[in-house]
């Protein structure tokens, strides 16, 4: 039987109504990799997965954070980031939503903004974000990164910046090299990394080790792990992320992120 999701549209007002002071980035978990951000002043909605289970393999373990006709309860939405093309991440049934509602652009890889046409964004609401670019959306600065997720066409990732904080979404990413120059560009607030039980004879997701390795390098001082309570079968304990990471990265504060629960980032002292 589907799990299913209760009080999401409570769960939006609340989100739109929470005090976030100049200089914070608030994040609520809404599963898989996906994420409300919002600042003092700018909504962002990444890869919002609000569609069904893909039986026999793909069954969710959790439900919708919330129903896509309560979609508008949220308020104005800045901007929706897709890190990729899988369905759990540029979501047909999350993105028919979002084109029922007007004035929301759509940024991300080329496959990802293909799925959003089809699903009935106009083209002019859409737009490509290639790596390596940086646009403004309110009072955030969001650039583009790659990720390495093989089993995607192309993947973003996205370092959301707002006064001193920073953070990189980094979709389903494997490990790769690429996290060391990251971690040199940018002072990472915190990194949110997915993380699941492979099964047997693939990767598909990192392992405890795969997460330690990509913290350690990239210098964050938070991991948010996320995705580890999506799939039934495939969940993976986060304490099993906080003992691995003892060893690869022991000054970073492990997060697992928690079904429609908010975590805040503040400027730190650190330079």
């Amino acid at each position: 039987m589907e799990p299913t999701a209760t009080n999401g549209r409570t769960f939006l007002k609340q989100v739109r109504n929470a005090r976030i002071t100049s200089g914070q980035l608030a994040l609520w978990y809404i599963g898989g990799a996906g994420y409300i951000a919002r600042t003092a002043d700018t909504t962002l909605l990444i890869d919002p997965f609000l569609g069904p289970s893909n039986p026999p393999d793909w069954m969710r373990a959790i439900p919708p954070a919330f129903a896509p006709g309560d979609l508008d309860a949220l308020g104005p939405i800045d901007a929706v980031l897709l890190t990729h093309e899988h369905s759990d991440h540029a979501d047909p049934v999350a993105l028919a939503a979002i084109a029922a509602l007007p004035d929301i652009p759509v940024l991300g890889t080329p496959v990802s903004i293909e799925t959003a046409i089809d699903a009935g964004l106009a083209a002019a609401r859409t737009s490509i974000f290639p790596p390596e670019t940086a646009r403004p959306i309110g009072d955030l600065t969001v650039t583009a990164v790659v990720m390495e997720d093989p089993t995607a066409q192309s993947a973003n990732g996205y370092v959301l910046e707002t006064g001193s904080v920073c953070l990189l979404l980094c979709g389903d990413s494997l490990y790769f090299p690429g996290f060391l120059e990251i971690g040199r560009r940018w002072k990472l607030d915190a990194i949110c990394l997915t993380v699941g039980a492979n099964p047997p004879g693939s990767t598909v997701y990192l392992d405890e080790s795969g997460v330690a390795r990509a913290t350690r390098d990239s210098g964050a001082r938070s991991v948010i792990v996320q995705h580890y309570d999506l799939w039934q079968g495939l969940t993976l304990d986060p304490n099993r992320v906080r003992t691995v990471c003892r060893w690869y990265a022991p000054q970073t504060k492990v997060i697992p992120a928690r079904f429609q629960r908010r975590i805040t980032l503040a400027p730190s002292a650190r330079s």
